[in-house]
């Protein structure tokens, strides 16, 4: 199924106008399209062999389908050759390719295992799921299925296989995603087959889609793209860092910056040895999807600019600035109340927090901090959880009711900062909140 169309019809009318919390991405040099790869056709579903030296993608819409102009998607591929440009694109043809939709989600460290998506029950049907092809000594071989999950067939699926072959992170409307398609890690069982999908949590999956996923080599960083964060448009990509090895503690995604984003669907983003990025945009100049490479490697610092001298002592005391004027000062915009163990924001509250959008949008010259607390009811670890999701269900209504992203950092402080009395009803009432603070930046 090609990706940029079903993103466009699954978020048609709900694409958000600003970014999330972003980290400290540094603006890397411009991107630059693969010219010898694209075609005017769709370009998508980009994934790089373990030594950076094969690109296989998708192309849509293309004569030299297997079904044509009007067919599904095939598979193709481009080998790097000795200049360091990259060959023209070839058809990987049949058994890979039929008149269904193909893709490779995933490549083995040896180059000689190809993960598909899909799996092809019967001549006329396929149903989502993960294939391996093995290459052998005529070519790739007819897929075998290996998954052990029936995933639904109704959804957008797209999955990703690491290297080792040992896990697989997929996308699609699983049983616990939050809104749209979220992200799942699939492992290994014992009879070689990935097994039951287990969701990546709250911190990756938003109320939108999630998508588009590569894990680096090292199975520390995800990359994926989501239009549920806020963003440039359709899909922005993002990286999160796993933090643990339960594949559910992830820190917050940061969005990978306007060098890289567009206001189209931006995906599949892989990174080879070199640091360097290749990725699928929506945006590109001869269609609508091309393949992109751009440099991650930040440039080096200016030099150090020299110290000014000390200023002379003022002949008179110096009247404290206004709070207008300065650059600290903190002041809180507004509060919203939750029910006990809840992260649905309250009615009366949602009244106070579209007073605080319309100001912050009138105001652009605020950034503000949402502050999630709780009272002290349950664990401590359960508490500061609740308190991070509470902060995150405010920043997202922030961001539907057109406050960018951008402006906007998140925090939980779990049962750390009560204002009244926990011992009372009426005191933990006021406990279970988010502060919104605003400051000058």
């Amino acid at each position: 199924m090609n990706n940029n169309n079903m993103k466009n019809i699954l978020i048609l009318g709900m694409i958000l106008s600003s970014g999330c919390l972003l980290g400290q991405i540094p603006e890397y040099k411009s991107r630059t399209a693969l010219d010898s790869v694209n075609a005017k056709e769709d370009e998508s579903a980009a994934i790089l062999s373990p030594d950076g030296n094969t690109l296989y993608f998708v192309r849509s819409f293309y004569p030299g389908n297997v079904g044509g102009v009007t067919g599904n998607q095939d598979i193709y591929f481009s080998t790097k050759l000795a200049n360091g440009k990259w060959s023209a694109a070839q058809n990987i043809g049949a058994p890979l390719n039929d008149e269904f939709h193909n893709a490779v989600c995933g490549v083995s460290r040896d180059g000689k295992r190809l993960y598909l998506n899909n799996i092809k029950v019967r001549q006329d049907k396929v149903v989502p799921g993960i294939s391996v092809s093995v290459l052998g000594p005529n070519g790739w071989e007819m897929p075998t299925a290996i998954s052990a999950y029936e995933f639904p067939e109704n959804g957008f699926f797209q999955p990703y296989v690491s290297p080792d072959e040992d896990f697989a992170i997929v996308s699609f409307a699983g049983p616990k995603s939050e809104g749209l398609e979220d992200l799942y890690i699939l492992r290994k069982n014992a009879t070689g087959k990935f097994d039951n999908p287990v969701h990546l949590g709250e911190k990756v999956n938003s109320s939108g889609f999630e998508t588009s996923p590569v894990v680096s080599d090292d199975g520390k960083t995800l990359y994926f793209s989501s239009n549920g964060f806020g963003g440039q448009g359709d899909g922005d990509l993002y990286r999160s860092i796993r933090l643990d090895d339960t594949w559910t503690n992830w820190s917050m995604p940061e969005n990978l910056g306007n060098r890289i984003n567009t206001v189209g669907f931006d995906g599949s983003f892989n990174i080879n040895e070199q640091n360097h990025g290749y990725y699928v945009s929506g945006q590109g100049a001869s269609g609508p999807g091309d393949i992109f490479v751009i440099s991650m490697t930040p440039p080096p610092p200016p030099p150090p600019v020299p110290a000014p001298a000390p200023a002379p002592a003022p002949a008179e005391p110096v009247a404290a600035e206004s709070s207008e004027t300065k650059p600290d000062r903190v002041d809180t915009l507004g509060t919203a109340y939750f029910e006990f163990n809840s992260v649905t924001i309250k009615p009366d509250s949602e009244k106070t927090l579209r007073k605080v959008a319309k100001n912050l949008k009138r105001n652009s010259k605020y950034f503000i901090e949402v502050d999630g607390h709780t009272d002290s009811k349950g664990s401590e670890e359960y508490n500061q959880k609740l308190s991070e999701r509470r902060a995150r269900s405010v920043m997202r209504f922030l961001i539907r009711n057109g406050v960018n992203g951008q402006r906007i950092r998140a925090k939980g402080f779990g049962e750390l900062n009560p204002l009244a009395d926990n011992e009372t009803e009426d005191g933990r009432a006021m406990n279970r909140r988010v502060e919104i603070k605003y400051f000058l930046k």
